[in-house]
């Protein structure tokens, strides 16, 4: 994200050290609430950049704006930072943390597809789940990305920086495919330009 995030920027993100030990969506969304309030209370981020795989839920739809849907993982995301947001005093001297949430449909892999691979995008993914003739699994996404299911973390790592920095240079690709995924969060990262 990263990389996502300093093109659409156009500068390079200044990363801050943080640990976080979510190795389970459950343990991810646990963690997330402390997570903001730890960047907001006791560090000089500016921004956050939040994305989770879709995986089976829901996919967040733009008129979930007016009213949530309880299985996108997006809107839940969204619920706990804004719950956070509004129980947390301005920071002193300091902007307001700003956040950009992405949902990866149906994984993120299938975002370092763009532009080698027209079976993956939002609008697909949403057609084969309501057919229930789904074009890919996850493990095949991760097959094409990384030539193998289950990748070290080392070897996922060097190719989504790859895959990344390619489609990067074209983020109208990345954005056409996955306009609320990726779009949403393109828009918010771009809303942080002064």
């Amino acid at each position: 994200m990263a990389v996502f995030t300093e093109g659409i920027l156009g500068q390079p993100p200044e990363p801050i050290s943080i640990d976080v030990q979510a190795r389970s969506l459950g343990s991810f969304f646990s963690a997330l609430d402390g997570v903001f309030r730890g960047l907001h209370l006791n560090s000089d981020a500016e921004g956050l950049v939040i994305v989770a795989d879709s995986d089976d839920s829901d996919l967040h739809e733009l008129d979930y704006d007016k009213a949530e849907n309880e299985r996108c993982r997006f809107c839940k995301i969204r619920r706990i930072i804004g719950r956070a947001q509004s129980q947390l005093k301005a920071r002193r001297g300091r902007t307001e943390l700003k956040v950009a949430i992405g949902l990866a449909v149906p994984a993120i892999e299938a975002w370092y597809l763009v532009g080698e691979n027209h079976e993956v995008g939002e609008a697909q993914w949403k057609q084969a789940l309501s057919s229930d003739r789904l074009a890919f699994s996850r493990p095949q996404l991760k097959n094409l990305v990384y030539g193998t299911d289950r990748p070290s973390l080392e070897h996922e790592t060097d190719c989504a920086v790859a895959e990344a920095r390619r489609i990067i240079a074209d983020p109208q690709a990345i954005e056409s495919a996955f306009p609320i995924g990726f779009g949403l969060t393109a828009q918010a990262i771009r809303s942080w330009k002064s």
